[in-house]
């Protein structure tokens, strides 16, 4: 940014309603240079579109699926090709999405990037992650496709036994779309991305010039591989064996190979989910392990989301790894102990008093 450009910025966050005489005027230039600074200031994402809206430091957007979630859970030993007795839950759902919730109620200022639809359930979930603290004016309502959903079914202890997810609609978010909200991606210290988003999509990302922090979450072993693209971008990324299996090709690696080979692809900061073995974080520089909490799963919807979130949090926080691997794992815990992808008594404080009582 030219020293220029600074005292533009400087202005318009001290008067952000004024017109662009007025800040010709307190500046001492014409407006037509004062117009000029204003325009590259917007494309390089230091000012957020019409009205001079300047983001909020360290703000974090997040791209990905905003789903509705219908949870079925047996309540006693599933008979696959019959009905089984049981409850079914409806909730908000969604990788990105849970994310950004788990973020938004850690306290972190977080904006949705996702697709959905011109219809009751887009409706209710716009009302639900509103109300969860998300900045969803970012969102795009699709008038041809219909809300994703997704329908999981779960045995009585809460473990995924099948699931069936629509999600057409995720991709019509694609480089044209995203261009759209460029000031907002270029202006995020944290951007965090899922392999939801189509190859397309990604490639597109991967070429676009953040200068903030990129984290990415690969989902599930099909759609992992969209992330080869980007891997030498990552700031951090979330996967399980299996998923890091898929991405570097190595289907007998142990876990150490496997770490090493993502570091060798570029990716600065691995987060292993090794399910009920904990977690392993490795970088160049260390590597640590955490190991899970005894607790009475309810559902493991979500709980990896939770991780995710946990440990970002406590990265932009600058905790110790330990720490950081120890407050993502509660994260994790305290969503499996809930029957919904998220838990509202996710927050620092509650954490802390969870964590203290193990």
């Amino acid at each position: 940014m030219s020293e220029q450009e600074t005292r533009v910025l400087t202005a318009v966050k001290k008067s952000p309603l004024a017109t662009q005489q007025e800040l010709a005027n307190q500046l001492g230039m014409s407006r037509e240079s004062v117009a000029g600074h204003i325009m590259r200031l917007t494309n390089k994402g230091f000012i957020l579109g019409k009205g001079y809206i300047v983001p909020e430091d360290n703000n974090i957007v997040v791209i990905g699926g905003c789903n509705l979630d219908i949870c079925g859970r047996a309540i006693s030993a599933l008979r696959l090709e019959d009905s089984n007795l049981g409850q079914i839950s409806q909730s908000p759902g969604g990788v990105g999405r849970n994310i950004a919730e788990n973020l938004s109620r850690l306290g972190q200022d977080v904006s949705l990037i996702s697709a959905i639809g011109q219809d009751k359930s887009g409706d209710w979930l716009l009302e639900q992650c509103r109300s969860s603290g998300i900045n969803m004016d970012a969102v795009i309502r699709h008038p041809d496709f219909g809300t994703s959903t997704y329908l999981a079914l779960n045995d009585p202890h809460g473990q995924l036994v099948a699931a069936v997810s629509d999600m057409a609609i995720i991709n019509t978010l694609d480089g044209t779309q995203l261009s759209h909200k460029k000031s907002l991606l270029l202006s995020a210290q944290t951007l965090l991305i899922e392999a939801n988003l189509s190859e397309a999509c990604i490639e597109w990302l991967a070429q676009l010039n953040c200068q903030g922090s990129l984290y990415a979450d690969a989902v599930s072993v099909q759609k992992s591989v969209r992330l080869k693209p980007i891997l030498h971008r990552l700031t951090g990324l979330k996967v399980n064996r299996d998923e890091a299996k898929a991405l570097t090709g190595l289907a007998d690696a142990s876990d150490k190979e496997l770490i090493q080979a993502l570091l060798k692809a570029g990716v600065k900061n691995v987060l292993l989910s090794l399910g009920n073995e904990g977690v392993i974080f490795a970088n160049h520089k260390e590597q640590a392990s955490h190991g899970i909490f005894t607790i009475d799963a309810v559902s493991d919807t979500g709980a990896g989301d939770a991780l995710f979130a946990g440990f970002i949090h406590a990265q932009l926080n600058t905790w110790p790894i330990a720490q950081s691997l120890e407050f993502a794992s509660a994260c994790s815990a305290m969503t499996l102990e809930s029957d919904s992808a998220n838990t509202p008594n996710i927050s620092p404080k509650n954490i802390e008093k969870w964590i203290a009582n193990k």
